[in-house]
């Protein structure tokens, strides 16, 4: 019967996976066993099947019965999505600041062991870092879920197995890959503008040394630290969110375009900033290389440059709209799943 199907979904979609098939077939043969009670003589009703939820009652509450997350800072319902995610932060942050390790030796002749000791502080301080956020993030998403459980006091209205939402089909999941990405790609890029901000500009190779010119003026860029640490948390937010969520939702694509237009609008206003971009860029490209200073190319790179802040906005702009629009096409595609307009069936007899 699709009702029960879609009420053991909902229970065993909120148990860490390790455990969800065994209690699925728990849940099923306890539900026929007390379906058998009360219809011995002929099939289960839908009536007899909301009659049964009921008495087991919401999901939420049969879910936290069996995984017990009031004992646990975050509960075995995220903790999956928790070490993915952590898991993600680490290896970003290993990943840039390895990179930006490797470039340095490269380019200069620093010992390698003064090298070595300011990676390990970066390394050390920066994995704490992330654990710290991570850890905040989910344990906020888990007092959120909390506070929704029927039972918390908090939830007024009467539950009714009629409301169960439809079990998920494959056009409605979430695939990792997206997140998981997003997550790696918003870390090391900020990992590397606070770390190591030198290396974001044009590399020329000159006489056989490599130079790079930065784009960003450094102690502007490091003013905005706070709000790179922000960005950074909020982008693990959006994301980690996703990998909990696991399907598409109005709710959850309301979340994703909230967040997209808040990262989007932060990170445009600190590019805007006409103090955050390197004031002597032109010259010192021109004395890290044989650029002529004239000539079409010279006058082109001199008039783009005070304008690329204005570029490098509008390109967040298009980028953010694309990416609200793909996801809002996947979301209306995956509205009216087939399960939706499957007829109901009785409940086969063990």
């Amino acid at each position: 019967m699709e009702l029960v199907d879609r009420y053991i979904h909902a229970v065993t979609a909120r148990l860490p996976e390790a455990q969800r098939e065994d209690i699925k077939r728990e849940l099923q043969s306890l539900i026929e066993d007390m379906l058998e009670e009360r219809s011995p003589e002929s099939p289960p009703t839908v009536e007899d099947a909301e009659s049964v939820l009921q008495e087991l009652g919401h999901p939420s509450e049969l879910a936290a019965k069996y995984r017990g997350y009031e004992r646990y800072l975050i509960g075995p319902a995220l903790i999956d999505a928790y070490w993915t995610t952590l898991k993600i932060v680490t290896a970003a942050i290993v990943f840039s600041l390895a990179a930006a390790l490797a470039i340095d030796s490269f380019r200069t002749d620093a010992g390698m062991l003064d090298s070595a000791l300011s990676f390990l502080a970066s390394l050390v301080s920066s994995v704490a870092q992330g654990f710290l956020w991570v850890t905040l993030i989910f344990v906020c998403v888990e007092r959120s879920q909390r506070a929704k459980t029927a039972g918390s006091g908090r939830m007024k209205k009467a539950w009714k197995p009629s409301e169960l939402p439809p079990i998920p089909e494959a056009g409605q999941k979430v695939k990792k890959s997206g997140p998981i990405f997003g997550i790696f790609f918003a870390v090391a890029a900020i990992m590397l503008a606070l770390f190591s901000p030198d290396l974001i500009g044009v590399w020329r190779i000159h006489d056989g040394s490599a130079a790079s010119v930065p784009f960003f003026d450094r102690d502007v860029l490091l003013h905005y630290a706070p709000l790179l640490c922000g960005l950074a948390a909020l982008a693990i937010l959006k994301d980690s969110v996703r990998l909990i969520a696991q399907r598409r939702s109005g709710r959850l694509l309301a979340f994703h375009i909230a967040m997209t237009v808040l990262i989007t609008t932060l990170a445009c206003l600190m590019l805007a900033d006409d103090a955050l971009w390197n004031p002597t860029f032109i010259a010192d490209l021109a004395a890290a290389s044989p650029l002529p200073s004239s000539g079409d190319g010279y006058d082109t790179l001199v008039s783009v440059w005070p304008r690329l802040n204005g570029l490098l906005v509008n390109v967040l702009l298009v980028y953010a709209l694309v990416d609200i629009v793909l996801e809002f096409m996947a979301w209306f595609r995956s509205k009216t799943p087939s399960s939706a307009k499957a007829s109901q069936k009785p409940l086969p007899r063990p």
